[in-house]
């Protein structure tokens, strides 16, 4: 190659590398509008973090505070004019956690301290202690603070691994909700309004790169309603914000080159966002036993749908109760070591009741829809150990149960009365989940039908040709190879039928005279579809497809239209309609997953990094140039430092770039400046920032 051509080239690349790391120049005008004095510099000591602002002697400036935990205080940094001062407050050991909120009403900010045992404690701004210790119950680490029953007093949120409750009414006589399950790992917690309905929300992010958001709507009166999960691609960081017209946003930085975007909440967006209530200790992937139907008895329209759904190592049934287009969910007492729960009408008084078994305490009990539901069930009497039970269209309740030796049969038990026998079944090598009793076959009678783990379907009449066969009928090609979660009821031309999903193909079927499987149609599901995992019919012609692999749940219309929604990646093992909606049940949770228009998070902004390889890591909100309009203020690890975002009525223009340590020689991003805080520290009524950065506290003031 000519050497002048070399030369040429490596100018070329050298000027498309200097494009490519040297950002795009500041207009004058806008970085003139922004301006800070600073730092002021407080060396505190190694091992410092939890960075927080807040009034501690209610003088109208804020101090920035940290935890110093190799010296069991908290370090308060104040900003005087040029100078700072350092006021340690000890703790009398341990600190797990604190936050600075007025829990009195009285405009003055009381000091929370969470020991290592979990226990909270309320400090005055005097230093006197208030109530005695409260124990959270959680071990909480994070505190939140916000007035969340609108009482004019800060309340607080408690945040565990996994799991999170909240306490109001601290300072009077505590009440304390329930400990809610949380994605574990979560992040990025924040109380805001970002809703903008004058009430606290609670926002967070997920573990994952799909599906990540997590909001919840506070009601106001101290309680949240369920978890909403949106999707926004790869995201890291989410605080919030707010646009030029003051609306509340929520800031996120997202997306492999970490832009800046931001989003408002929409009452009726084009995609309603997924609702998710995850359950606490889950046992890896095995399904957990469940029931549908109307069972608060409040005669609803089709989506008026409640669940079910038991979790046998807890001896109790959490209730999903289908009230004012959410699901509330309760707990209730039942069984120890349920295998299986039913619903129907046990006595025909025209409710429906529940029914379990339960083979750890070898019993069958029902809880009638006549008594209130936090009644304990009644027992049945039965015959050895109960693995799997259905409701009788007829009245009384079909149980499946088994010996020692794992000989099984199917008995009908029914309030008042003693087990008669319908079929022996022979041995069963695993225990099914789940019945299904229904008209299904050509035979006498009524037909039920299981899954065997490991081997698939059998079926059984239970008419007198059934009594004469003597066990259930062997199943054979496609259906030996189904779970519990791949079978489901249908209806085919006014009659019931089941429904079976393989990884390739659907199908209807009935079952003849002689036991044997009656294909009645069949279909390969909607193109595109990787992996057919479930299915499920809405009726009308509508089906449901849910696609484990891509994530996705599918739903036909008779017109050939499609809806394809993506879905969290948890493995779940049954697919339910629920009116219009489906429900995925699985053992870390439900998610009911609503078709059509709701409400959902819109993007109304993006800014894009100015160079490839700036590392946008956190951010926060503020006015940082007095102009009524808030601004982002973004730690930038390649900097090292922060770049300002400037708030216009077209979104956010990088105004400012504020280097806090030279750039290392490897070019890597740097992990400090790690913590930021925002706030009025000097009183003069414009937003500051505060930096946490190696062993100390960096204030940086507003210019006037």
């Amino acid at each position: 190659m000519d050497a002048k051509l070399r030369v040429v080239l490596c100018l070329c690349c050298a000027a498309t590398l200097l494009a490519q790391t040297a950002p795009p120049p500041i207009p004058p005008e806008l970085r003139a509008r922004f301006g800070f004095v600073g730092p002021l510099a407080a060396k505190i000591g190694d091992g410092i973090g939890n960075l927080r602002v807040g009034d501690l002697d209610g003088d109208g400036k804020l101090e920035a505070v940290v935890v110093d935990a190799r010296r069991a205080r908290l370090v308060a940094v104040r900003a005087k004019g040029t100078e700072t001062s350092i006021e340690a407050i000890p703790t009398d050991g341990q600190i797990a956690g604190y936050a600075l909120a007025d829990v009195h009403g009285d405009g003055k900010a009381d000091l929370l301290v969470v020991d290592g045992r979990g226990r909270l404690t309320i400090r005055r701004p005097n230093g006197e202690k208030g109530e005695a210790p409260l124990d959270l119950g959680l071990g909480g680490r994070g505190l939140l603070t916000g007035d969340l029953d609108g009482d004019g007093k800060a309340d607080v949120v408690v945040l565990g691994r996994g799991t999170v409750r909240w306490v109001t009414k601290i300072a009077e006589k505590p009440l304390l909700s329930s400990i809610d399950t949380i994605d574990e790992n979560a992040r990025s917690f924040y109380l805001c309004d970002f809703d903008g309905d004058k009430k606290l929300d609670l926002v967070c992010v997920a573990p994952g790169t799909a599906m990540n958001l997590r909001l919840r709507h506070g009601r106001g009166d101290g309680t949240f309603g369920p978890w909403h999960i949106v999707g926004i691609d790869n995201l890291h960081h989410v605080f919030p914000a707010k646009l030029a017209d003051g609306t509340p946003a929520l800031a996120s930085i997202e997306g492999a080159n970490r832009r800046v975007a931001l989003h408002v909440f929409v009452k009726d967006g084009v995609e309603a966002a997924r609702e998710w209530w995850a359950l606490p200790e889950s046992q890896g992937n095995k399904a957990l036993p469940f029931a549908v139907g109307d069972l608060d008895h409040d005669g609803g329209e089709d989506s008026d749908v409640d669940l079910a759904l038991v979790q046998p190592e807890r001896a109790q049934l959490l209730f999903f109760e289908w009230k004012d287009g959410t699901f509330a969910m309760r707990t209730l007492p039942t069984l120890a070591g349920v295998a299986s729960v039913a619903a129907g009408d046990v006595d025909r008084d025209g409710v429906l009741d529940l029914v379990f078994a339960s083979p750890e305490e070898e019993a069958v009990s029902w809880k009638s829809g006549a008594l209130p539901l936090d009644q304990f069930p009644t027992q049945l009497a039965c015959v050895d150990k109960p693995v799997a039970v259905a409701v009788d269209p007829n009245g009384g309740v079909l149980v499946l149960a088994r010996t020692e030796k794992r000989e099984a049969h199917l008995d009908r038990v029914a309030p008042g009365q003693d087990p008669v026998r319908l079929v022996d079944l022979g041995r069963l090598p695993a225990d099914p989940v789940r019945l299904f009793a229904a008209d299904i076959g050509d035979a006498e009678g009524l037909e039920v039908a299981f899954v065997v783990p490991g081997e698939g379907l059998r079926t059984v009449a239970t008419g007198t040709v059934a009594k004469k066969a003597g066990k259930a009928a062997e199943t054979a090609g496609f259906a030996k190879k189904l779970d519990d979660g791949s079978l489901a009821l249908c209806a085919y031309e006014g009659q019931p039928a089941l429904l079976a999903v393989r990884e390739r193909f659907v199908r209807r079927f009935r079952i003849d005279d002689k036991g044997q499987v009656r294909v009645l149609t069949q279909d390969n599901g909607p193109a595109g579809m990787t992996e057919l995992s479930l299915a499920a019919d809405l009726g009308g012609g509508r089906r449901l497809y849910l696609d484990k692999k891509e994530n996705k749940l599918v739903r036909t219309s008779p017109d050939g239209a499609l809806q394809s929604i993506e879905v969290p990646p948890f493995d779940f093992t049954h697919l339910i309609p629920h009116g219009d909606a489906a429900l995925l049940i699985g053992a870390r949770g439900v998610l009911r997953v609503p078709f059509g228009r709701g409400p959902s998070l819109r993007q109304v902004a993006v800014h894009q990094p100015p160079t490839d390889r700036t590392h946008y890591w956190h951010g926060e909100s503020g006015d940082f140039d007095n102009d009524g309009i808030a601004d982002l203020v973004m730690i930038d690890r390649q900097l090292p430092g922060v770049q300002v975002l400037a708030g216009t009525k077209d979104g956010l223009a990088r105004a400012l770039a504020i280097p806090v340590f030279e750039a290392g020689p490897g070019g890597e991003p740097e992990n400090e400046p790690r913590e930021l805080a925002t706030g009025d520290l000097d009183g003069d009524g414009r937003c500051d920032f505060v930096l946490l950065a190696h062993d100390r506290i960096l204030i940086y003031l507003q210019e006037k």
